[in-house]
């Protein structure tokens, strides 16, 4: 809970910070490799992964109130191969679920880890309840993330394969979310 220790050190995090408070541009990308969305274990609170950003929750906090007082223009984070498929209104207060939500995060599954078939859903499906923050969650599937952005809207969509043994497995859209130029969080359709 110490404020001071970090997952990217001082100086990454000055990096960051520094680039997306000076960024002009339309949407900016957060793109790493763990979970940046708090992700509750259990109702009491107590449990904390800490191979991703909920093992430093100082830092998280401090990194987004950075973002959302600089009015950081259409943030989003991409992670990548959490072996589930998460999608998350990041807030500076995630205890308050009425809290603005400062970024969207869009977490990818692998593509082929794990083989077929249910993995993590039963692992990960019991806790979705304890986190309003979580706006979409699929443990049992294999695939990517694919995005497409223009002026108006970043658009996601979950490719799923239909069997990670086959080169020429099926692939389906799961699910698709947008999020519109200048309104924080996401949106699916």
């Amino acid at each position: 809970m110490d404020p001071d220790v970090t997952i990217t050190g001082d100086a990454q995090e000055q990096w960051l910070l520094d680039g997306l408070v000076g960024s002009r541009a339309r949407w900016n990308v957060i793109a790493q490799q763990v979970m940046m969305g708090e992700l509750k274990h259990d109702a009491e609170g107590g449990r904390y992964w800490q191979d991703s950003w909920d093992g430093y929750p100082g830092q998280r906090a401090r990194v987004l109130r950075e973002i959302a007082d600089a009015e950081v223009v259409n943030p989003v984070v991409i992670t990548g191969d959490w072996h589930s498929t998460f999608v998350h209104d990041l807030k500076v207060d995630f205890d308050e679920p009425e809290a603005p939500t400062v970024a969207t995060e869009f977490v990818g599954t692998s593509i082929s880890s794990n083989g077929d078939g249910p993995v993590y859903g039963p692992y990960y499906g019991p806790m979705v309840p304890l986190n309003p923050n979580i706006r979409y969650f699929d443990g049992d599937r294999r695939g990517y993330v694919r995005c497409t952005l223009d002026h108006e809207r970043w658009t996601t969509d979950l490719r799923m394969v239909s069997t990670v043994s086959r080169p020429d497995a099926d692939i389906e859209t799961l699910a698709s979310f947008v999020v519109l130029d200048g309104q924080p969080g996401v949106q699916s359709f």
